[in-house]
């Protein structure tokens, strides 16, 4: 009945209704923002900005007065603002040639005292998608929570929580998988093992994957290059700090704006690239960073 009614909205909105180009800039500083309180010295690190973005964006539909104005300011963004990008962005993803998926839950403590505003559920089934669960927070809904994720990201995450603590009363969830090919897949021959220098002067035997690109990226701080993924609807982008240059000085001088003009104005030119061959696993707690 929770979720029937939640559905019933006669919202009609449409990709062709919406211009994202206004926000674009400010959505990729707070995912500059954010990795750049994520650094850990002589640490690797791994984020996804826009999942960050998804869960802080459905809290603040939860969110007003102080609070909401704080989440505000860290996004750089207003709430409507955050809603109807991600909402923009969760459709405009191309299905073509890869496997993702960005799924969203909100799942709620079946108590007596907790009394939840349907406009809150309401606006995050609307704009995230996101399935609405009442559930006991014993070992069962352990479960179910853990099952939720590992079948919306085809088994990659097994496990989100290890237990449910009895204070807490709500769980909202952001999961997040992608896997594609790339356009030019690499033979055998242009794998090799080599020798690779960390930034603090270690080495380490390495896979170096080798080709030969053409989007070659360069500021005065990085140099770079595009490498697209089938049907180039995807791509990953490799940057590298000039000689002399530290990883947290090129990502200390980053901002939305120079990131955006760095990826958007490529050169086309014959980039010789060798690219270490990597598998990454990475676990933060975000409450240091976020405050």
């Amino acid at each position: 009945d929770l979720m029937q009614s939640i559905r019933n909205t006669d919202e009609t909105w449409t990709q062709e209704d919406y211009n994202p180009a206004p926000v674009q800039t400010k959505v990729t500083d707070f995912a500059v923002r954010l990795f750049q309180k994520s650094l850990e010295d002589e640490k690797n690190t791994l984020i996804s900005p826009i999942s960050v973005l998804m869960a802080l964006g459905m809290t603040a539909n939860g969110a007003k007065e102080n609070t909401l104005a704080q989440m505000e300011e860290t996004f750089g963004l207003s709430q409507a603002e955050v809603n109807e990008y991600l909402w923009y962005y969760m459709h405009a993803l191309s299905k073509d040639n890869v496997k993702y998926n960005i799924s969203n839950s909100i799942w709620m403590r079946d108590a007596e005292f907790l009394h939840v505003e349907e406009d809150f559920l309401k606006k995050n089934f609307r704009y995230y998608n996101a399935d609405v669960y009442k559930a006991p927070f014993d070992a069962s809904t352990l479960k179910d929570i853990n099952y939720w994720v590992e079948n919306r990201t085809d088994g990659l995450i097994k496990n989100i929580l290890n237990e449910i603590p009895k204070e807490a009363i709500m769980y909202l969830v952001n999961a997040l998988v992608f896997e594609a090919e790339w356009a030019k897949t690499y033979e055998d021959v242009e794998v090799r093992d080599k020798t690779f220098t960390t930034e603090n002067g270690q080495t380490q035997n390495v896979e170096l994957m080798y080709s030969i690109e053409n989007q070659y990226l360069e500021n005065e701080d990085v140099t770079g290059f595009i490498k697209y993924y089938k049907n180039r609807k995807y791509a990953f982008v490799a940057l590298l700090p000039k000689e002399g240059k530290t990883v947290k000085q090129c990502v200390d001088g980053l901002s939305g704006e120079t990131l955006r003009s760095l990826l958007e104005n490529p050169t086309q030119v014959a980039v010789d690239a060798a690219l270490p061959a990597f598998k990454t696993e990475y676990d933060l707690l975000m409450n240091d960073v976020l405050k």
